[in-house]
């Protein structure tokens, strides 16, 4: 591959917020259109009728949701067929709920991290520590350095957990959030 090709790659840039601004935003909200040709697009055959969405439509809503600012409303706005008054009730509370248990999930999975991290950073420090007290005993230096590697190492994930994957999961957490407080409206065609 040419030079010329790899520096006009390497330069490409793309303005999400104008992109988002321009397909999305609309008086202060954000608004994601969902065109539904039938109400299997929606639900998912394997549970009761009507009761667990697709993942492929969660994930369409959570692609679009993970770039839009946390300042705006996230409107999803259905068109495409004429929902019934029930199947109105029905849709809302289960994009109500599934929402939820993502945010429910991402909830989980942070206390979860926090106690790794905590597990993490006190036996790497014993391991250290132990590390320095068996370090002038007689014909334990080789162990006394496979300690501190070990002891380093673990501090070092815990460095990792806190600062990289907690701050992912916070981010999951809000857009989750984000999401499961949206308003659901009907375009009736």
């Amino acid at each position: 591959m040419d030079q010329e090709k790899i520096k006009r790659y390497l330069k490409a840039n793309f303005d999400t917020k104008l992109y988002i601004s321009k397909h999305y935003i609309k008086d202060e909200k954000a608004i994601i259109p969902i065109h539904v040709e039938k109400l299997e697009d929606i639900y998912t055959s394997y549970g009761n009728y009507q009761s667990v969405l697709k993942q492929e439509f969660i994930s369409y809503i959570m692609e679009i949701a993970y770039y839009i600012p946390y300042e705006y409303s996230i409107v999803l706005e259905f068109e495409g067929i004429k929902f019934t008054i029930e199947e109105k009730e029905n849709l809302v509370k289960n994009i109500s709920e599934q929402l939820g248990l993502i945010t429910h999930d991402t909830e989980i999975e942070l206390k979860y991290n926090a106690r790794k991290a905590l597990k993490l950073f006190l036996i790497g420090s014993m391991i250290l520590l132990l590390s320095f007290i068996i370090r002038n005993v007689n014909y334990t230096l080789y162990f006394s350095e496979i300690l501190s590697i070990i002891g380093t190492f673990s501090l070092w994930e815990f460095v990792d957990t806190v600062w990289f994957d907690r701050r992912k999961k916070k981010i999951d957490k809000m857009n989750a959030g984000q999401l499961s407080t949206c308003t659901v409206v009907f375009k009736e065609i």
